[in-house]
């Protein structure tokens, strides 16, 4: 499945949120606006929306760090400690150990202020190349915009995604579609975490009877999503009144109930 352009497409993720990048190196920086529809009933910058980017500057990196092998994504954690409430969310990201199997990186999140606000460490495993396949192409250096000149009407991220969510449970429902396309066809990763994250504040809002927002994240990817319908569930592990950690998952119902992605997550209730 391909969105028939090149990428990211001119309505895909990375460009909605309006990604600056620069790609320097052993270090890639991003940053992204707080703008209005990204932010959670509290006003801050939701996970949801800060996941494409870290997955965004964590893989540049890591095909930078191990060109011409290639690398897939093995797994994503991700913590935010303060809230973004308006400028921009700003991230550096930093190899940590480049092995002769894996390949780790960090990326630290600030404000404008460069106060540290999160921290996101992503795994991938380090997939050499064959003699039978081409050389994979180094990420440029130097900065570029991902700003869309065909960008759609600004509507909230619920929307954007198309989520159906379910009355009587702590999951919903969406569509394969252009917005979260990778280069295979397949769910970006950084947009699998927001639907993640997206499945945690929403058990959480239900349970607590109040707005929440996801705090901490850790999934790993077992398999690509390209079908659809893919349905992402919530199931509470703990619940009080300060938060609700919850298994998280994403399954492709159009391949079969295959699951994509399994991991955890924490909501907390948004203060007043």
């Amino acid at each position: 499945m391909s969105s028939g352009h090149s990428y990211p497409g001119p309505r895909q993720i990375l460009r909605y949120l309006r990604i600056e990048l620069d790609n320097r190196e052993h270090e890639v920086w991003a940053q992204m606006p707080a703008l209005p529809d990204l932010l959670d009933a509290g006003g801050a910058v939701k996970m949801g929306a800060i996941a494409p980017m870290c997955d965004l500057v964590s893989g540049t990196l890591a095909s930078a760090e191990v060109n011409p092998d290639w690398v897939a994504t093995l797994d994503f954690k991700m913590h935010l400690a303060r809230p973004v409430t308006s400028g921009h969310v700003q991230a550096v990201c930093r190899p940590l150990p480049v092995g002769k199997n894996t390949v780790l990186s960090e990326s630290r999140l600030s404000d404008d202020a460069g106060k540290e606000v999160g921290v996101a460490l992503v795994t991938f495993t380090r997939l050499p190349r064959r003699e039978d396949q081409p050389n994979t192409v180094a990420p440029k250096r130097g900065r570029s915009q991902l700003q869309s000149d065909q960008e759609e009407p600004r509507i909230p991220l619920d929307e954007y995604f198309g989520l159906r969510f379910e009355d009587h449970a702590h999951a919903f429902e969406l569509d394969h579609h252009e917005r979260i396309y990778n280069s295979f066809g397949s769910i970006q990763g950084g947009a699998m975490g927001s639907l993640l994250e997206r499945g945690a504040s929403y058990a959480a809002e239900r349970l607590l009877g109040r707005p929440a927002r996801s705090v901490d994240l850790h999934f790993s990817y077992i398999a690509q999503a390209r079908v659809s319908p893919f349905r992402v569930r919530a199931e509470p592990v703990r619940v009080e009144e300060r938060g609700v950690l919850s298994r998280v998952e994403l399954v492709d119902t159009g391949q079969d109930d295959r699951v994509a992605a399994v991991g955890t997550a924490l909501a907390v209730p948004i203060e007043d």
